[in-house]
């Protein structure tokens, strides 16, 4: 099994066969690693759903293509290593995905979890549900993130009917408005929700 690289390890990721064209991933934080250790015991903690998870960052030079996903844990180790940048608190930015049906429905952004007013008729897409990229599939959101849909090999992730697998609400258009419905204040970054939910981010990257 690949060992996951430490937390701050810059990989190269190749978005196409051709010579350069490669984006930057970023190692955050590994679940079983470095989060799961510092699991709150005294509540239901939605980050057991992605045992075998690394969080990742992925940049373009200067801009930052996707701001937080998860990826399969052995795949990340495969990748050639570019370098090293410290991640810091603000770094951690957690997907938010829906869990639950109906009335029970919750918006789980990272390890806050924040109640949805839905009812039976609301539709929860796939795309919004928590799951676990490969690095092709990582590969493949990267280049639609950067509007190069050209250069994805599937014809299925060029049809604009598609859902394109995010698996997370920040980044699925329609689904935005989720955070208000779900009174997360406007222009709060995930250190700041979890602290409001009692939740110290800064113990995940404890030496």
């Amino acid at each position: 099994m690949t060992a996951v690289p430490e937390r701050g390890t810059c990989l190269r990721l190749p978005l196409t066969d051709a010579p350069g064209d490669a984006a930057e991933l970023r190692v955050l934080a590994d679940v079983d690693r470095d989060l799961a250790p510092h699991a709150p015991t005294d509540r239901r903690w939605p980050l057991s759903l992605l045992p075998g998870a690394c969080l990742v960052e992925v940049s373009l030079g200067s801009r930052l293509v996707l701001p937080g996903a998860w990826v399969r844990s052995g795949d990340v180790g495969t990748l050639p290593v570019t370098g090293r940048r410290r991640v810091r608190v603000e770094d951690l930015r957690m997907p938010a995905v829906v869990l639950g049906e109906g009335s029970e429905a919750v918006l789980a952004w990272g390890e806050t979890v924040w109640p949805l007013p839905f009812d039976d008729s609301v539709a929860i897409p796939a795309v919004c549900r928590p799951d676990v990229h490969s690095l092709a599939r990582l590969r493949r959101l990267a280049l639609i993130a950067l509007g190069r849909q050209e250069d994805v090999a599937l014809t299925l992730w060029r049809d604009p009917s598609f859902e394109v697998p995010w698996h997370d609400v920040r980044l699925v258009q329609r689904a935005r408005w989720w955070f208000a419905m779900a009174q997360v204040p406007s222009g709060m970054r995930y250190a700041d929700a979890a602290r409001a939910q009692g939740l110290d981010v800064e113990r995940f990257l404890a030496a």
